[in-house]
């Protein structure tokens, strides 16, 4: 499964419209994505705890009631049931928007795509930064370049899976460029609004 799972996010980097087709016809095309969820939630869970222990606060004020000082701590146990739920959720959106044009598809068909159009960008743009970069930093030197370079950081990964998703709905549903931009807009709100909810 490991392998399956490193594979599709290979060709998900550098041919997406191939790996949406391929995964469509993949006989464990959900588990798949679901592998891919939990691995990379799992890496963003070691990332909280590297930030909580380097004395990271979150950027804004948080909506759960969990003290500033101890936030990263515990969303290193919240990060994977949440990216799971998000998976869900957005997935599931995606498929009530297209089940009004077609019946043809089973929402575990886009499960599958949906996954990994969620963790490529974040893993480039967000993982890795705040991995390998923000912990030697700390919370006042990173970001180390300048504010608008962290607003492009922040806005391309956002850009890029709504590509991926439009991309996936074109080939998963047979979407037309209305349909499958729809799909990117409402798998880009849903995930925003249960990221601005728990992320910090």
């Amino acid at each position: 499964m490991l392998g399956k799972v490193f594979s599709y996010a290979w060709s998900w980097i550098v041919r997406p419209a191939q790996a949406a087709e391929d995964q469509l016809y993949e006989e464990r095309n959900s588990a798949i994505g679901f592998w891919a969820i939990v691995i990379f939630a799992l890496l963003y869970s070691i990332t909280a705890i590297l930030l909580w222990l380097t004395g990271f606060k979150p950027a804004f004020a948080p909506i759960l009631p969990i003290g500033e000082e101890s936030y990263y701590l515990w969303q290193a146990f919240f990060t994977i049931p949440w990216a799971i739920l998000s998976w869900l959720i957005a997935g599931g959106v995606i498929h009530l928007w297209n089940y009004i044009f077609t019946r043809k598809r089973k929402p575990s068909d886009f499960l599958g795509p949906a996954a990994f159009a969620f963790i490529i960008p974040w893993f480039f743009f967000i993982w890795i930064p705040e991995t390998f970069v923000a912990p030697f930093l700390g919370q006042w030197g990173f970001p180390p370049w300048p504010v608008w370079a962290e607003m492009i950081r922040l806005t391309l990964p956002v850009l890029w899976m709504a590509v991926l998703l439009y991309i996936a709905a074109r080939k998963v549903y047979d979407a037309n460029w209305f349909r499958a931009l729809g799909s990117a807009m409402l798998g880009v709100a849903a995930f925003a609004v249960m990221f601005m909810l728990f992320i910090r």
